[in-house]
C-alpha cells in the first residue's frame, strides 16, 4: 500500500509540473511548422526514483528503454520498449499523464521475463492518433524499490 501512495505522489508531482511550466509558457501552441514540436510543455526529467536505495542492488530499476524522446506518425504504430531488473523480478506498469494505461482496441502492452529477474515490457498503439500524444511512463516495482521511466511521445505529419 505505501509502494502505490509513493507511487501515485511520484504522478501527481509529474502532473504538477507538468502543469506549471504549461502556465509558465501561456500554454499549448500550435507546432510553427511542419515537423515541429507539438508537445511544447515537456519538460520531465527521463528517469524518476520514486522510493529506491541506490546501494540496493536488488531493488528495481530500469535497465534499457526506447529513446526518451518519441515521435510517431499520425495512423501509424507507436511502440515504446522497457526493461528493468531486480529481486525479486519486477513488475512494469504503463502510465500515461500520471494515469494507468488500460488495454483498449488499439492499445497493447506485453511482457515477459528476459533472463534472471529481469521483465521486458512494450506498449503498442495502432493506430497512433493526435490524442495519443503526450508524457508516458514505465514504472518499475519490487519489494526494494520503484523506478520509472518517462518518455516524450509526440505526432508528426
Amino acid at each position: 500500500m505505501q509502494d502505490l501512495a509513493r507511487l501515485l505522489l511520484l504522478l501527481l508531482v509529474i502532473f504538477a509540473i507538468l502543469q506549471e511550466t504549461v502556465d509558465a509558457r501561456g500554454g499549448r501552441r500550435g507546432a510553427k511548422g511542419k515537423g515541429k514540436n507539438n508537445l511544447q510543455f515537456a519538460q520531465v526529467a527521463e528517469f524518476s526514483l520514486i522510493q529506491s536505495n541506490l546501494s540496493d542492488p536488488k531493488a528495481a530499476h530500469v535497465t534499457k528503454g526506447s529513446h526518451f524522446s518519441q515521435t510517431f506518425r499520425l495512423g501509424y504504430k507507436l511502440l515504446i520498449i522497457c526493461e528493468a531488473k531486480g529481486e525479486p523480478r519486477p513488475t512494469i506498469k504503463w502510465y500515461k499523464e500520471g494515469s494507468e494505461i488500460n488495454p483498449k482496441p488499439n492499445i497493447h502492452y506485453y511482457e515477459r521475463p528476459t533472463g534472471n529477474n529481469m521483465m521486458w515490457s512494450k506498449l503498442e498503439i495502432d493506430p497512433a492518433t493526435m490524442g495519443d500524444q503526450g508524457i508516458y511512463a514505465c514504472v518499475a516495482n519490487n519489494e526494494r524499490g520503484t523506478m520509472a521511466k518517462n518518455f516524450k511521445v509526440e505526432y508528426s505529419y
